[in-house]
């Protein structure tokens, strides 16, 4: 019943309009509603999260506060986007195709930064160049493809900081959780 978004969000607005309404009374209501709203705060450490997002932003402005204590940054520098994440007409295959990736034209030489702090599950070789795997906290992945030189190990743990590779002209990226490919377009727009 109230699994849609849009009815959850409606409700929370509801909620809040009715609990700033009884804030303004001068009657009893006010003394349930101060409790109420403190045990929330409490409860779902909103403070915290809200204190993270915003020494996030101040810290770093190339950061990207998502959920929780996470932030995200774009791996490296790019020329173009040359392939989104999606379903796009194939003209090759004339038939829509998926891809579950991003394609990045970059310079050569380019260094690549993972996108989030995590731990280098896999480095593999391909025709395309290396590969490199990594596990975040939350059972998400990102995989950087396209790498003429790795520059950490297998098992390494990497912060933002720290340089995943090199690339060549070309950077292939793709961010997965146990579900299958994720959406990261809006990073790069």
């Amino acid at each position: 019943m109230l699994g849609s978004f849009k009815t959850r969000l409606l409700i929370v607005i509801i909620i809040v309009t009715l609990a700033g309404l009884a804030m303004q009374s001068n009657n009893g209501s006010r003394e349930v509603v101060e409790p109420v709203i403190a045990y929330v705060m409490k409860d779902y450490q909103i403070e915290k999260k809200a204190a993270t997002f915003i020494h996030n932003i101040r810290e770093n402005s190339s950061l990207i506060p998502v959920s929780g204590d996470v932030a995200m940054q774009l791996p490296c520098e790019y020329l173009e986007l040359q392939q989104k994440y999606g379903w796009y007409w194939d003209p090759k295959e004339q038939k829509q195709s998926f891809y579950p990736g991003l394609s990045l034209k970059v310079k050569k030489n380019t260094l690549v930064r993972p996108m989030m702090a995590g731990t280098v599950e896999k480095i593999s070789v391909d025709d395309k160049g290396r590969t490199v795997l990594l596990r975040h906290d939350d059972q998400i992945y990102t995989l950087y493809s396209g790498l003429k030189e790795v520059l950490v190990e297998e098992n390494n743990t990497v912060d933002l900081d720290d340089a995943l590779g090199k690339c060549d002209n070309s950077l292939y990226l793709e961010m997965r959780s146990q579900d299958g490919p994720l959406n990261v377009n809006y990073l790069f727009e």
